[in-house]
């Protein structure tokens, strides 16, 4: 189920990424102002990339990001990663040790595959929320309600209207 959730956003991330003009991807927001769309895509998918290439080693270490410019500044670049984070998903939970750089040390948190895909997906929504702000000023772009909302939003708006009807 929480794969499918994070295909779910992803799919809608993707969809976003396929309508957007390449200026309006990787040139900075009038709206976001010191940030640019592709900036927060590129973090989401960073994010993402960490949990499955480090998911075998059984640490995963979100500061430990590659920090790739072309996932910002070319949007080809970050629909295919899209794409390969997708194929990767589908994977059995197992227990993680989650890395953090905590001042000039680490720390080490117990987590397993299932939380940190619960953290990505509310990270992705979020980072999609952000996303949702700089293309209301684009009138070409189309997105669905369900961008950058979590599923408990939608679900308790949901079950607001059921009540009321």
């Amino acid at each position: 189920m929480l794969a499918k959730l994070n295909l779910e956003v992803l799919g809608e991330l993707s969809d976003l990424l396929n309508q957007l003009k390449s200026e309006d991807f990787k040139d900075h927001s009038p709206v976001l102002k010191t940030s640019s769309i592709g900036q927060h895509v590129r973090h989401i998918l960073e994010l993402y990339d960490c949990l499955l290439s480090q998911y075998d080693s059984g640490i995963v270490c979100y500061d430990d990001r590659k920090r790739e410019k072309i996932l910002e500044t070319d949007v080809n670049s970050a629909i295919a990663k899209v794409k390969e984070i997708q194929a990767k998903l589908d994977r059995p939970d197992k227990e993680l040790l989650l890395k953090m750089a905590v001042e000039t040390d680490f720390e080490t948190i117990r987590s397993s595959f299932n939380r940190e895909l619960c953290y990505n997906l509310e990270h992705c929504i979020h980072h999609q929320a952000l996303i949702k702000i700089a293309c209301n000023q684009l009138d070409y772009i189309s997105l669905p309600s369900s961008f950058g909302v979590a599923k408990s939003t939608i679900d308790y708006a949901k079950s607001m209207e059921l009540s009321e009807n």
